[in-house]
């Protein structure tokens, strides 16, 4: 998944969920039956930072319905690096805890191993839940409710990555409670 197709997902108020790199829609409900219904719980974080000449990326979900994604992206002078996984049933963020480890390759065409990215660090609620209310029309006329609240987070993170720690800054930090309805064209 790139980081801007996840900065959309995430500044949708996760309404739509992710897997396999792509935007993913959930099961759909037969014309004329119920929209299919799902609560979802979790947390999205966008983060970046740079030292000593190492910048690195990082976006993390996870989805109570749909599971855990991370990815992870590292430009150094020597070239480029990156890995990522999901869905998979791994604990991103649990208790103020941030944990990650995430396998990472050279961006090239060896595709070579080179260690993992691990990250970590902490966060905490910052101030109300806030409403979430949207209603969105994919390309195929599908249509997705998402009603609930998220919940602004700071975060104190760092990645271990090639042998630097990198300090991060989080552009995007929440945590969401959701009833998410799907409808299939011709529904009620």
């Amino acid at each position: 998944m790139t980081r801007a197709a996840l900065a959309c997902l995430i500044s949708a108020g996760a309404a739509v969920t992710v897997g396999g790199g792509a935007a993913q829609a959930a099961p759909h409900a037969e014309s004329g039956s119920q929209p299919a219904k799902t609560i979802e719980k979790g947390y999205a974080l966008s983060c970046a930072g740079q030292s000593s000449g190492v910048f690195v990326a990082v976006d993390l979900y996870q989805n109570s319905a749909f599971g855990s994604h991370a990815s992870v992206s590292v430009e150094t002078p020597e070239g480029e690096y990156g890995g990522g996984y999901g869905p998979e049933d791994t604990t991103l963020l649990s208790n103020g805890t941030i944990t990650a480890d995430i396998p990472v390759r050279k961006l090239d065409d060896t595709a070579e191993p080179a260690g993992d990215a691990v990250i970590s660090g902490t966060y905490t609620a910052v101030g109300k839940p806030k409403p979430v209310h949207e209603v969105i029309e994919d390309p195929a006329g599908h249509y997705v409710i998402t009603k609930g609240t998220n919940t602004q987070l700071h975060t104190a993170a760092t990645v271990d990555v090639l042998g630097t720690t990198v300090p991060l800054s989080c552009s995007t930090a929440f945590r969401f409670d959701l009833t998410v309805w799907r409808l299939t064209p011709g529904q009620d």
